[in-house]
Order: C-alpha cells, then structure tokens, then sequence
C-alpha cells in the first residue's frame, strides 16, 4: 500500500530525505536476497536394459540420450540436491539454475530436458566410465529398479512429471546452464518446505535417434568445481524480534560496537539523513519536538534493521488510521513524510518497535 501523503510545507531536516528513503528501501530489499550454490547430493545414470542389470550410481560421469546402438541405447540422467540442508526453513525461492559441465560430445547441437522425477531412487556403487554401465549393484537406480534389486519404477526408465521445467541446447564441451524458470523455481520451493518430497530432477537428451548421448561430468569426479551444481537465489524467512528505546539506550549508554554504528550511519546517509546520529536520537532526553521524536523513531528502526532484527520486507501491524504503510521500509517513508509536513501526533505513535 502507498504511504500516506503529506500535507503542508514546513521546512524540516528531515523533507530533503524523502524521496531518498524510496532509493534506500530498494536497496534494502534487494540486500535482503542471498544466494547459495549447492553441489549434488546424488547423480546417476538410468541405461536401458529391460531386466535393469546395468548401473552407474558412482561413475565419474553421467550420461543423458542415445548411445550408437540401435538396441537398449536410451541413458537419462539423475539429480539431486539437498535444499533443506542448507536453506533456511520458510525462506522463498527467488531464481534457480541447474550447472553441468559438458564432458565429451560426439555430434551436432542436441536439446537436453529436465523433468521432476516423482519417486525416489538410489545412488549404489556401480562406476562405469563409459555409456555402457557396470554391474548393478545393491542400491543402484537402473531402467525398472529405483533401488536395485527389490524395489522398482512404475515405469521402466523412471518416473517424473511429463511437464518440461527447462531445456537447453548442448554443443560442445562446456558449461551449460538449465533455468532460472517458474517450474524449477517451484519444484526447489517444494523441496525446501517439504524436503521428503524431494526425488530430483531428470535430464534427457534427445531420444529420437543414435549418438545423441552426452557426458556430463558427475559429483564422483576429483574436480569438485565440474560437479552438477544448483545455484539457487533466495530471500529468507521473515523472523523479526525487534527491540524498543529501552533496550538500545542501555546499548548506546553501553556503547555501540563498531560494526552496527557503521552500518547504522551508512543507512542513515542512504535515506537523506546524513546528520542524524542514531545513539545520539536514542540517548537524549524525549522533548516535545516532533523532530526528535521521530529522530528517535527511526534511529531505533535503523538500529533494529543493522542488528538483523527487522527485515524490510517483514509486514508490520498497522496501529489504527495511525499509518498506512505496511511494511517496515515503507513505515520509515511514511514517518519521514509525516514529520516533514509537522504532523507530530502521527509521526510519533506511527508503528515501529513497541516503546
């Protein structure tokens, strides 16, 4: 919702800031963005074969389309990386994109489809350098098992969404990227709130004709930087625990660390109020002046912001018709404006941390 208007002309300190707040709420929201890149948790390679006696669960390498021979020549790839082990609980997708290193190709371009596999599968210990495969061994995903050799795909060559989340053309030997799109973005979603649904992803090459296959280095590999890697951008769950002028009084009479007063001074500078010292707002006597009220209003919000107890995309309660902004960098808009147009009643009961 848009902040509310002022109304009035007074001069103030603070009306040169306003529009500058705008600048240093987008700037606080994009900082709220972070990103991880995660290697796989598993990788493997499906080789046809009806009775599922080849595997390659711990090869150096995987393999996706169609090997020369015109029998039992399909090989699709298997991914698989552990989002909620690393990403915080709640916290929402942003972006993903799927990296593999392109090994080896023996042809022209070729298309490469991911898809949501919909059960889980195993990674044994099968290693096979080639398309080929080795002997299955116990645990390995093969064409009709996903856990060799009790425990089987519903349909022989996995099971997963028919639905394609990205495709990417593949040349030559390189790095090759798959998304960032809104599939992929809504299966790690997924994966991060509820991480037993998380199977991974198939990749197919082109299935149409031979000596399509290609060979993607895998998660065996001595080269940790060649690894299928998932490069996901993300904003973290919204838990603020705010702290009122109590509270920051005794840590400015205390004396503010280092890093807090830098951060706290280069935001002030950010939203036009270059000349306001937060510690300084907080620790003086509270006048009737409305510029010190809300010079202590948004020295404590600040403060909160620089100690990772707010967050600017964190919704806020609203206090009656007192303010109509709803988040908290837009709240620091709404004050600035109010206290520009000298409405001291709103400015300084408009929310915040509890005094």
């Amino acid at each position: 919702m848009a902040p509310r208007k002022a109304h009035g002309s007074r001069p103030s300190r603070w009306s040169a800031g306003t529009c500058a707040i705008v600048a240093g709420l987008a700037l606080s929201r994009v900082a709220l963005a972070d990103s991880v890149i995660l290697p796989a948790a598993a990788d493997a390679t499906l080789i046809e074969d009806p009775a599922g006696g080849f595997a390659s669960g711990s090869g150096p390498a995987i393999f996706a389309g169609r090997i020369a021979s015109t029998l039992q020549s399909v090989r699709r790839a298997l991914l698989r990386f552990d989002v909620a082990a690393t990403i915080p609980p709640g916290s929402k997708i942003e972006t993903v994109r799927l990296r593999l290193h392109l090994a080896q190709a023996n042809s022209g371009p070729v298309p490469a489809r991911l898809y949501r596999l919909t059960q889980s599968w195993g990674e044994g210990a099968s290693s096979s350098t080639g398309g080929g495969g080795a002997a299955a061994q116990p645990g390995d995903a093969t064409w009709i098992h996903r856990f060799h050799d009790d425990v089987f795909w519903t349909h022989p060559g996995g099971d997963f969404d028919p639905l394609v989340r990205a495709e990417t053309i593949l040349d030559q030997p390189d790095f090759y990227t798959w998304g960032s799109t809104p599939e992929m973005v809504q299966d790690v979603q997924s994966w991060l709130d509820d991480p037993a649904s998380n199977d991974g992803w198939l990749l197919a090459g082109d299935e149409s004709r031979t000596q399509t296959a290609r060979r993607f280095d895998s998660r065996e590999l001595a080269d940790p930087l060649l690894w299928p890697a998932l490069e996901i951008v993300y904003s973290p769950a919204c838990v603020p625990a705010p702290e009122g002028p109590g509270f920051w009084r005794q840590v400015c009479a205390a004396g503010l660390d280092e890093a807090a007063s830098s951060c706290a001074a280069e935001t002030l500078d950010t939203i036009g109020l270059p000349g306001l010292d937060a510690c300084a707002a907080i620790l003086a006597p509270a006048p009737p002046a409305c510029d010190a009220r809300a010079a202590r209003k948004i020295a404590v919000l600040v403060l909160n912001l620089c100690s990772g107890r707010l967050q600017t995309s964190c919704p806020v309660a609203s206090q009656g018709a007192l303010c109509d902004s709803t988040t908290i960098g837009d709240r620091l808009f709404e004050l600035g404006s109010l206290s520009a147009a000298g409405d001291c009643r709103r400015a300084a009961a408009c929310s915040g941390p509890p005094d």
